[in-house]
């Protein structure tokens, strides 16, 4: 069976005490039997260490805090999806 080539962005990257989802959720895309997934890390903080799990997260953004409001975040969103073509 091939696989199919999703490219994937999570966010959740905090992996400490209380760990955000994103890791979780990367592992086991990257597990999948049924996808070759290509992950892009976002970020509110540039030190969540998740950013920083190489054999993970293949590329990552930082996003804008949510304070910045709705049109910012979603400015951005489209900068990263233009450039990494997220599915």
């Amino acid at each position: 069976m091939t696989k199919r080539k999703l490219t994937v962005a999570v966010t959740g990257l905090n992996n400490i005490d209380s760990p955000g989802p994103g890791i979780p959720v990367i592992r086991g895309l990257r597990d999948s039997e049924a996808f070759d997934v290509r992950i892009i890390g976002l970020s509110y903080d540039a030190m969540e260490p998740g950013l920083y799990m190489h054999d993970l997260v293949d590329k990552s953004y930082q996003i804008p805090l949510p304070s910045a409001g709705q049109d910012s975040l979603l400015t951005r969103l489209h900068y990263i999806h233009n450039t990494e073509k997220i599915d």
